[in-house]
């Protein structure tokens, strides 16, 4: 047996089994990018028959990783000031601050209400967390700020917002403050785009026909434990009905899990 002649006759159907391995991972791979791009085609044409409009996302950020935060025991705000009362509250290892003003700080009646609740947070709490506007509920007569951590909400976290209570004319002169601290971040993983996460809750028949859809990306409670907590970067897909009903869904924005299927009305 002439072993040279076999060696390269192995060698020869090793390179051919080869070439025939990788021109078959190139045509499924190709096959499963033409099957996405189809079924994509496919969900954006039955959105549209079912006269479901989305709106543009802004949001260019393509890649983001996991965050490990410490709920906040608010033991460094500071409790003096002229027309504010300070009261902090300690529950299970959850501080959360109260505030009442002698005097109205806005009335949500005003148009300009958002942007003074933004200068009172800013000029008189000087908070070293970044608080923003994410809804008015007025049958619950609440104003909701939540926390941001670099430009990104804390989508519906208790411990980490504000809730300003709105009396009945209007005034605000009451609110409670939760925070989390101590933030430290995983490294960046990357995102999937939102049409993605609208596609996923409409291919579940979870976004009705007749309908407005927005996103945001931010962060959603992934673990939560009693002082710690693991936030996950998450598209929240915001639904608003032809009644006016506004629900949203929590979509998992690395591995488009969702978070959420009963939806959190507004």
């Amino acid at each position: 047996m002439n072993w040279g002649k076999m060696k390269t006759l192995f060698i020869y159907l090793f390179v051919a089994l080869n070439a025939v391995l990788l021109t078959f991972y190139i045509y499924t791979v190709q096959k499963n990018k033409t099957e996405i791009v189809q079924e994509k085609e496919i969900i954006e044409r039955s959105m549209k028959n079912d006269n479901i409009t989305v709106e543009e996302n802004a949001t260019k950020r393509d890649n983001l990783g996991y965050v490990n935060v410490t709920i906040s025991d608010l033991k460094d705000i500071r409790k003096e000031d002229s027309g504010l009362k300070y009261e902090v509250e300690n529950v299970d290892k959850t501080s959360t601050l109260k505030v009442s003003s002698e005097n109205a700080i806005t009335n949500v009646n005003k148009g300009s209400y958002r942007a003074e609740l933004d200068s009172f947070l800013l000029e008189k709490m000087k908070l070293s967390a970044n608080y923003i506007f994410s809804s008015y509920n007025s049958s619950k007569n609440e104003v909701i700020f939540e926390q941001q951590i670099d430009s990104f909400r804390v989508f519906s976290n208790k411990n980490a917002r504000i809730v300003f209570s709105v009396e009945s004319n209007g005034d605000i002169k009451n609110f409670t403050l939760t925070s989390v601290s101590n933030i430290r971040k995983d490294k960046n993983e990357a995102l999937v785009p939102s049409s993605q996460a609208i596609n996923r809750l409409y291919h579940e028949d979870l976004i009705p026909k007749n309908c407005r859809v927005r996103t945001t990306l931010g962060y959603y409670t992934y673990i939560s434990q009693t002082e710690n907590q693991v936030l996950i970067p998450t598209w929240n897909v915001e639904i608003s009905d032809k009644d006016g009903q506004i629900s949203n869904y929590y979509v998992d924005a690395i591995n488009l899990n969702v978070l959420n299927r009963k939806g959190h009305n507004s």
